[in-house]
């Protein structure tokens, strides 16, 4: 009998831990409730640095800048300062009016751009060298250019380089034309 007494007490013993486990387990897993905080009436805020109870963090709506939302999203200019608003209106005291003062409009800020700078063609790098001429007058002449690298032989009408044409010939000058840029140079006989 002292052998099913030890067994019960064991038993009994086992039961007790296991009651005081799932106790345990249950209380640690189960979630509080929901609290919903609602912003109190009365003037008094809380400092931003306050924390709520138990190391929980929350938006303070009442820290939160009422009227800051999508609707301002890009409608203020970043790179300027913001006017002071002006002081409230107090009525006068007493039975005499105030004077009316006229307050001049705050001034407007104009930007200046500036003009669109003017593009500037670089020359054409040709330099007129010299000139052979035919009997046939200007419209036999052929032009001697160089430019750094090479020498040409051209004569009215041609086209040089895929962007040059030779719109006339004299013995003093060569008129090219830019096709790229749309524009005349006349390029003077060096000596």
């Amino acid at each position: 009998m002292s052998k099913d007494r030890q067994k019960l007490s064991i038993f009994l013993v086992l039961l007790g831990v296991l009651a005081a486990t799932l106790y345990m387990s249950f209380r640690i897993n189960d979630t509080p409730a929901t609290t919903v905080v609602q912003a109190s009436s009365s003037t008094t805020k809380p400092s931003p640095t306050a924390q709520a109870p138990n190391g929980d963090a929350r938006i303070l709506l009442e820290v939160v800048k009422p009227g800051v939302g999508k609707q301002n999203i890009g409608s203020k200019n970043l790179f300027q300062y913001q006017q002071a608003p002006p002081p409230p209106f107090t009525p006068p005291r007493g039975g005499a009016p105030a004077p009316v003062v006229n307050v001049p409009p705050p001034p407007v800020q104009v930007q200046i751009t500036p003009p669109p700078a003017q593009r500037v063609e670089p020359p054409i790098p040709l330099k007129y060298q010299g000139f052979a001429s035919t009997n046939r007058g200007t419209q036999g002449m052929t032009a001697f250019l160089a430019d750094d690298s090479r020498h040409y032989n051209v004569t009215v009408g041609e086209v040089l380089m895929g962007r040059y044409r030779i719109a006339s010939i004299t013995d003093k000058t060569v008129e090219v034309e830019d096709l790229l840029n749309n524009r005349r140079q006349a390029l003077q006989l060096v000596n």
